[in-house]
């Protein structure tokens, strides 16, 4: 009787530890989450890391980018949209103007500077591209896009091997990034 009781205690032990050890690390927190909202960010990053193709990556980052705008209040939403707008038109320097009042508006909305980090990306200013994705991972440090980001302005800056890191990180966070084709790599078009 006693050697069943210590076997089935040393199996539990041996279990219980098991389990722990295949539980993922905890996430590093965004800022200003709900606790509903961050059981679905970690929800949704958790399908990430366990996505099996390219195809069911992409469907996850969709579902990940929706509940980053999701985020906004409406009429960050609304300037956004016009942002996306001046984009389409390549007006730049209009879309600069919706995407900083939306992070003048809403400083704590990671996906508002993620916008407008991209907008200064595609205008050719990227040190001001840097300091916006720099805000973004301050606020939401599982952001991969932004790490991706800041790693192909690096490289094109000549930072080749800075560069790698924040490519890297972003892909520890998601396996199948698109730009993952970037690390190692010596030197990149330029754009």
């Amino acid at each position: 009787m006693i050697i069943r009781f210590l076997a089935a205690a040393l199996l539990l032990v041996v279990t219980s530890a098991t389990l722990h050890a295949a539980e993922p690390a905890a996430l590093p927190p965004a800022m200003g989450l709900s606790d509903s909202a961050a059981k679905e960010r970690a929800a949704l990053f958790a399908a990430l890391a366990a996505a099996k193709s390219d195809a069911e990556a992409r469907e996850i980052e969709e579902r990940l980018w929706t509940f980053w705008r999701g985020l906004a209040d409406d009429e960050s939403r609304q300037l956004l949209e016009r942002s996306r707008e001046a984009q389409l038109r390549f007006d730049y320097a209009e879309a600069l103007l919706y995407n900083k009042e939306v992070v003048k508006r809403a400083p704590q909305f990671a996906e508002g500077w993620n916008q407008l980090g991209y907008v200064y990306f595609l205008a050719g200013q990227y040190d001001a591209s840097l300091d916006a994705i720099e805000h973004v991972l301050a606020l939401e440090p599982m952001h991969y896009a932004a790490l991706a980001g800041k790693g192909i302005i690096l490289y094109y800056a000549g930072k080749v091997e800075e560069a790698q890191a924040p490519l890297k990180r972003a892909l520890a966070i998601n396996p199948w990034l698109k730009e993952r084709n970037l690390i190692g790599k010596e030197s990149l078009p330029t754009p």
